[in-house]
């Protein structure tokens, strides 16, 4: 087995957003959406703070579907990419 495939077999090499660090700006959007969630959630009755939370919940699951369907694709292109690469190499020997 390949080193990487081994390092993502035993989590020490890892795809997930945890072991990335945020921008700034990245940074200052998870604050200002949590804070405007907070103040939302402070004018809603119970019902409604219910339905915000599932509303928040099914938009990060969507979004997190969308984020592994673009790095499958990526994926699949850099490979490709990478065999084309491969298959004309002798053209520079």
């Amino acid at each position: 087995m390949g080193k990487i495939l081994e390092a993502l077999l035993t989590e020490q090499l890892r795809v997930d957003s945890g072991t990335e660090q945020r921008t700034p700006e990245h940074r200052a959007l998870c604050e200002k959406s949590g804070t405007l969630q907070d103040a939302l959630a402070e004018t809603l009755n119970d019902k409604q703070k219910e339905l915000l939370e599932e509303l928040v919940e099914t938009l990060f699951d969507e979004s997190s579907c969308n984020e592994q369907v673009k790095f499958e694709r990526g994926f699949r292109l850099g490979v490709l990419i990478t065999s084309e690469i491969f298959y004309a190499q002798d053209i520079f020997l």
